[in-house]
């Protein structure tokens, strides 16, 4: 068998030459390491063999090929990309070249380039069965007409590829809902070749659920399941069917099955769980949800617990402590407001408020169980009986600022007793004018009212003492909103959407719908510069990390940025001494000699400039400075802020993903540390022509211009 795979590896690697003989057999010994390594599942390891081979053997496309396609498996894109150009350069008419390229650029999400790629590897090789369904599944959703004429060709020419084709055929008729069509050229996909038809059966199930016939399902699932029985999330969804068919021995059978296999299967637990809950068992039921994997992550499933244990009169010790207290001392208030809490935090409000009143009656007095009791009705939305409790609450503490303050928004918010409302509001601010949460309900119920002038005024002030509250700042955005104020709104409800409101990033999205791509590049400006811009001076411990010219790097380091651009980087011996030191500023970059094995000194000295420079630039906030227009532009997935000498990538939260100056690599930015309002990065990554590097801070300390009101 090893002298078939040296056969095998002699004809796919690159002849050497005589004098290369010694390279050449320690390249395969490192290939053979490879292949070992990648079937025990050590890809990081394997990948690694590859590249040894390809540092031995640099003109072999065929192990190029090899590392491309590990790099893919284990999703380190751009390893997969630099070697997947590696064997087009190689073997530029090999299909096989072009393919592993396709991949590459559509794992990267380039969806254009992927299809240009696949279809040069079907020019080259028109019997290729990956990459005629490889190109088939990116033109699919775009324009499914192509890619059925394409498939209906290959099945022509490649009559031994018939099943996989009417398979490929079947996805596209289900894609467009054509699940009738799609049923006939699963079944057939089958026939042709029953030994392999896992997929075809497992997407005739999925078809068959769509068109409600459960029990064809089912019988296409267990064909999959008898073939695979380590696939326990089919069986979960098979027991799930049978359940909703009304089977429920067969799915509790189904379950059971699960469980034996794999005692703490969540799903299995769960449902286990619910049917021993249909039958009134719960302690059987806690026993269950005990054994789940997913118990100690998921916090609905320990309420779900907490409620089992209740029932079966066998929850937290303390609840269960309590509940024989209040069994035993049944007019003890004291027993009973804690019972009540408990039942408010297991989701069950009702008898939190059952017990609540009987406390209050028992002992009018007592503050925080009316409180409570207050509270919880307004979050049931039972206004009309919480209001009462809170008016009792006023008038046993007249300077109860929060007790004003929650009654005239509950009320406001509702749109009741606005004039109310604002008198309750006015006199929580009178005793704390320095609210901002009590300013805020100021401003929305005039608001409310159509007071919108005056609103904002209450508004504009407590953002200013609150700058990183989202909902003050969308609350400031739906009144600027109401006074024809559109921009002024539009940067309220981003700032709110930087700082988590999906919502007020939504009403953003549709306000700008209509404006001019300059409008919005200038807002989408201001907003950045008062986001990630007025950075005065960045700090921190940090690692620089990454390659040179093929080479790892990693220090330790102190990073310091002073605007306008000063930068300085000293990498940490022992005892935190200074073992180097580069410098940029107005006079240039300087540095110290840092020895990289393998790599020339130029080069490290290049990359370390390209590096530190590029970060400088993302620091200095000049990309969202006042200046050139901006523009606001789409792409592939993708939003730009584009402007003389600079292009920003946007992400998600309304910031910047990445920062480049015109003729310089980009800088990602990611992992933002929050400072109020303001953000600054953790992880700053570049690439260069021959490096790729990153400096990451956990912990930096940053310091701002004080911000402008949004």
């Amino acid at each position: 068998m090893l002298t078939f795979v040296l056969a095998l590896l002699l004809n796919s690697l690159t002849v050497a030459a005589p004098t290369e003989a010694a390279k050449g057999a320690e390249a395969q010994r490192h290939y053979l390491r490879a292949t070992l390594l990648e079937r025990r599942g050590a890809y990081a390891e394997a990948l690694a063999e590859y590249e040894k081979a390809l540092e031995l053997d640099p003109t072999s496309p065929f192990l190029a090929g090899e590392a491309a396609e590990l790099a893919l498996e284990v999703e380190d894109w751009d390893r997969a990309e630099k070697w997947a150009r590696r064997r087009l350069e190689l073997a530029p008419k090999d299909a096989a070249s072009s393919l592993a390229l396709g991949r590459v650029h559509w794992a990267k999400g380039r969806v254009s380039e992927a299809e240009k790629s696949l279809e040069e590897a079907l020019r080259l090789d028109p019997s290729s069965a990956d990459t005629v369904f490889g190109l088939v599944e990116l033109v699919g959703a775009k324009d499914p007409k192509r890619a059925r004429a394409i498939l209906e060709r290959f099945r022509k020419d490649n009559p031994e590829q018939a099943a996989e084709t009417l398979l490929e055929l079947g996805k596209l008729d289900a894609q467009e809902e054509k699940y009738k069509d799609a049923v006939v050229k699963l079944r057939r996909s089958i026939e042709l070749d029953d030994a392999e038809s896992g997929p075809a059966r497992l997407l005739l199930g999925q078809v068959y659920e769509v068109l409600r016939d459960t029990r064809a399902a089912i019988a296409e699932y267990r064909h999959v399941l008898a073939a695979e029985p380590e696939e326990y999330e089919l069986w979960a969804r098979v027991g799930e069917l049978e359940a909703a068919a009304g089977d429920l021995d067969e799915a509790r059978a189904t379950f059971k099955l699960i469980k034996d296999r794999r005692p703490d299967d969540a799903a299995a637990c769960s449902w286990l769980a619910a049917d021993a809950e249909r039958e009134g068992d719960f302690a059987r039921a806690a026993a269950f949800l005990r054994d789940s994997s997913a118990l100690k992550d998921d916090a609905t499933l320990h309420l779900r617990l907490g409620h089992y244990l209740l029932q079966a009169g066998g929850v937290k010790e303390a609840m269960k402590a309590l509940s024989e207290a209040r069994a035993r001392w049944p007019k003890d208030d004291r027993i009973a407001y804690y019972l009540a809490l408990g039942h408010d935090d297991l989701g069950e409000p009702a008898k939190a408020v059952a017990l609540l009143r009987e406390v209050v009656t028992v002992k009018p007095e007592d503050h925080d169980a009316r409180w409570q009791l207050a509270t919880i009705l307004e979050k049931l939305g039972r206004v009309a009986e919480a209001e009462p409790e809170f008016r009792r609450l006023i008038a046993d503490r007249p300077d109860d600022a929060t007790a004003y303050n929650y009654l005239g928004y509950a009320l406001a918010d509702r749109g009741l007793k606005l004039d109310e409302a604002e008198t309750l509001i006015r006199r929580a601010v009178a005793l704390e004018p320095r609210s901002a949460a009590f300013r805020d309900s100021l401003g929305w119920v005039l608001h409310k009212q159509g007071r919108s002038s005056e609103a904002v005024v209450e508004l504009d002030a407590a953002v200013r003492a609150v700058p990183d509250d989202a909902t003050l700042l969308d609350h400031l955005g739906e009144t600027r909103r109401a006074l024809s104020d559109e921009a002024g709104a539009w940067r309220a409800w981003r700032l709110a959407h930087s700082l988590g409101g999906l919502k007020s990033g939504e009403k953003a999205d549709a306000l700008q719908k209509s404006w001019d791509v300059e409008v919005v590049g200038e807002l989408w400006r201001k907003h950045l510069a008062s986001v990630q811009g007025g950075l005065r001076r960045y700090t921190g411990l940090c690692e620089l990390k990454g390659e040179i010219a093929g080479h790892g790097v990693s220090h330790k380091a102190l990073f310091t940025w002073r605007a306008p651009g000063e930068t300085s980087f000293e990498l940490l011996g022992p005892l935190f001494s200074t073992a180097w030191r580069a410098r940029l500023d107005g006079n240039g970059f300087a540095m110290d000699r840092l020895p990289v094995d393998g790599v020339d000194e130029k080069r490290v000295e290049e990359a370390a400039h390209g590096v530190f420079a590029a970060v400088s630039g993302a620091l200095s906030g000049e990309a969202f400075a006042p200046g050139s227009a901006a523009k606001l532009t789409r792409g592939w997935g993708r939003r730009s802020l584009e402007r003389e000498g600079w292009r920003v990538d946007l992400g998600e939260q309304a910031l910047a993903r990445s920062v480049q100056a015109k003729g310089a690599p980009a800088v990602e930015v990611s992992d933002f540390a929050r400072a109020g309002a303001r953000r600054a990065p953790r992880v700053f990554a570049v690439e260069g022509r021959f490096w790729e590097l990153a400096i990451v801070c956990p912990e930096p300390k940053a310091e701002f211009e004080p911000p402008e009101a949004p």
